[in-house]
């Protein structure tokens, strides 16, 4: 099972995740979309449960040991200019890498991602926006392996809301279609959003981003702040005081000290959803 492909047996997840929360697991590194197919294959025949991993800046893994098998996709991480000059950019690309493609090579409209730390697939699977942007805006198709077979998706099949998609399958890849513009302009432009990014949230804290997403025009920081909750500690896990959408890891934060916070903001500000992805 698995044989030939890159894997860390009995890893530590806290080497995973932005959270730097988490206990033991197995974790897949193949390093083409025709690896990731024979992982696939290979589960089914075990009847194993897989979780697709990019960053880990969305995810809470369990304290203890990790039932499903971690498929991380940070070796597919190439991107390139199509003869249409659109950008064609692999899951696993991160997107510091791919906002400095697009610098270095004039393509704007993507400058309110950067500083995101996460990667294109899991910011297309999860319709990841800010500053009133989603990734859906510029997307024009994805490369999706489902039920064995590798196919493009258009944007028009797709159905994006808020932080989500109706994407079934595995993301390997995604075409984007950008206007150019001077690299000055975007450099700018990027500096801009990253500046706003780390003066209101703590960007210099452990935490998987905003814990909650938001509805019907309310925003769930500003609830869990009038609850009097911004700065509340369960354990190694806070509530943070720069920003009470975030949880953040003070250095010794379990799963479970996550998970009561959470539980906490839920019993004070009603049953909030979370955009976080937690995993047992």
């Amino acid at each position: 099972m698995f044989e030939n492909i890159a894997k860390e047996i009995n890893a530590n997840l806290k080497n995973f995740c932005t959270f730097k929360i988490g206990g033991r697991g197995t974790i897949l590194f193949p390093k083409n979309q025709f690896e990731v197919k024979r992982i696939l294959n290979d589960c089914k025949k075990n009847c194993l449960d897989f979780f697709t991993l990019g960053n880990g800046s969305n995810v809470l893994f369990p304290d203890g040991e990790l039932k499903k098998v971690i498929i991380d996709l940070r070796k597919l991480n190439n991107i390139k200019i199509t003869k249409q000059g659109t950008i064609m950019a692999e899951a696993g690309v991160r997107l510091f890498a791919f906002n400095k493609f697009l610098e270095q090579n004039g393509f704007a409209g993507f400058e309110w991602s950067y500083g995101i730390p996460a990667t294109i697939g899991g910011l297309t699977f999860m319709n990841g926006g800010a500053f009133g942007e989603e990734v859906s805006n510029y997307i024009k198709k994805v490369k999706v392996l489902k039920n064995g077979k590798i196919s493009w998706i258009n944007r028009k099949n797709i159905d994006f809301s808020y932080r989500k998609s109706n994407i079934e399958g595995i993301i390997l890849a995604v075409e984007f279609k950008f206007k150019k513009t001077d690299s000055r302009i975007i450099a700018e432009e990027q500096r801009k959003f990253f500046d706003i990014r780390k003066k209101t949230q703590p960007y210099d804290k452990f935490s998987a981003g905003s814990v909650f997403k938001r509805f019907d025009d309310k925003i769930p920081a500003i609830m869990i702040d009038k609850a009097g909750l911004k700065g509340v500690k369960i354990g190694g896990a806070e509530i943070s005081t720069k920003h009470a959408g975030f949880i953040v890891n003070n250095g010794d934060a379990t799963s479970k000290d996550v998970k009561d916070l959470i539980g906490l903001i839920k019993k004070r500000c009603g049953n909030l959803e979370c955009e976080i992805i937690i995993l047992e």
